[in-house]
């Protein structure tokens, strides 16, 4: 009977040793997919005044309009492709900045309340539309001058994700390069 008690200490003491251990600090995890998507966001926020006011502009000439009226358009869309490419370039410098420094602060969650895909896809859809309006509007020869620094601009911001979303720039270069095609065959059967 002296040893009967052995057991039930043996088993309090295994309590006690669980109950007393450090409890382990949760992992770091990045939190860069967060941080990018909200520069992406911010970068739409900023953006999509200029690209309505584009698409505004298109909408007001077309390629027979007099040339008055075409030369208005051209400055309006050149200096709103203008601040549509500074823009880019801001947000291209904070993605590049964001890559170059760690943070790997404990957070609990890794996914952006907007996954990352949707705002890009959302940004690449309304940078096209206003390039299509305007290519309508204005023509291929004076628009691809127009448009000649938005794609430098547009590529280096999507380089700039190249780190966290290589499968997701695939799948964006695909649609790039599918409606370029399309718009290049559109233009082509135009003529």
């Amino acid at each position: 009977m002296r040893f009967a008690i052995l057991p039930v200490l043996a088993l309090a003491g295994t309590f006690t040793s669980v109950l007393s251990a450090p409890t382990p600090e949760p992992l770091a995890i990045e939190r860069r997919s967060t941080t990018q998507a909200s520069i992406i966001s911010s970068l739409i926020t900023t953006v999509v005044p200029s690209l309505s006011a584009i698409n505004a502009t298109a909408h007001t000439v077309t390629p027979a309009s007099a040339p008055a009226a075409l030369a208005i358009a051209e400055a309006a869309a050149k200096t709103e492709i203008s601040a549509v490419v500074s823009a880019f370039t801001a947000s291209t410098a904070q993605l590049k900045a964001l890559n170059t420094k760690r943070d790997t602060t404990a957070i609990t969650t890794r996914q952006a309340t907007v996954p990352l895909g949707v705002l890009l896809g959302e940004l690449v859809a309304d940078v096209l539309a206003a390039v299509d309006a305007l290519l309508n509007a204005l023509g291929l020869g004076p628009a691809s001058g127009l448009l000649a620094p938005l794609g430098p601009a547009l590529s280096g911001l999507l380089l700039a994700l190249e780190l966290v979303v290589d499968d997701l720039l695939a799948a964006v270069e695909t649609l790039v390069n599918d409606l370029l095609t399309g718009l290049a065959a559109g233009l082509i059967l135009a003529k």
